[in-house]
């Protein structure tokens, strides 16, 4: 089966300043990663697919297909600021038979923890405002794809009250009880 990426190499490169010299062997799983779990989360299965049988056939750029066209347009950036975010560690840090390795060149310092972690952050935070737009843009369109399903376009309105990432629960609708929802209790 061939690997189908919506956005290049190249288009990271430029997005994001990384580094020509930065090995596609650590980008394309960083893609890959974005656009098949990041993206996958927000356009659902189907509407994916779609894009990436598109993408493959070339026929994206043809007139029936400009809402698809759109779409891929209008994603890029999303998946490129959400590359960055996974290609950070996978440069600094390699599985080797040794365990795991740092492999600074001559003159080159590698960034400590703190600092790596800044540059995710920053990066992260460019994803989070690319997923709200996109999602938005999506739920104004979601008339042109037929492959989003209802379901898809409520979990996107879902994402929308909690686009930032964050690695700690800040509260919200899991600590209140829904009108209508019977709630189970087992006294002990």
């Amino acid at each position: 089966m061939a690997e189908i990426l919506l956005i290049s190499e190249t288009f990271v490169k430029d997005v994001c300043s990384i580094s020509d010299n930065v090995a596609g062997q650590y980008l394309r799983p960083s893609i890959r990663e974005a656009q098949d779990v990041a993206l996958r989360n927000i356009i659902g299965d189907a509407l994916l697919a779609k894009l990436k049988a598109l993408v493959e056939s070339g026929d994206i750029s043809q007139p029936e297909n400009a809402a698809y066209k759109d779409l891929a347009d209008t994603e890029r950036y999303f998946l490129a600021y959400t590359t960055c975010v996974g290609i950070a560690q996978r440069v600094t840090f390699k599985i080797a038979n040794a365990g795991v390795v740092k492999t600074p060149d001559e003159k080159v310092n590698v960034a400590e923890q703190p600092d790596m972690a800044k540059v995710q952050s920053f990066y992260q935070a460019k994803a989070d405002a690319a997923a709200y737009d996109l999602e938005r843009w999506i739920l104004a369109r979601r008339d042109d794809y037929p492959e989003l399903r209802e379901s898809d376009c409520e979990q996107v309105r879902a994402h929308l009250r909690t686009a930032a990432s964050c690695g700690i629960w800040l509260g919200g609708p899991r600590g209140r009880r829904l009108p209508g929802v019977p709630v189970k209790s087992e006294k002990r």
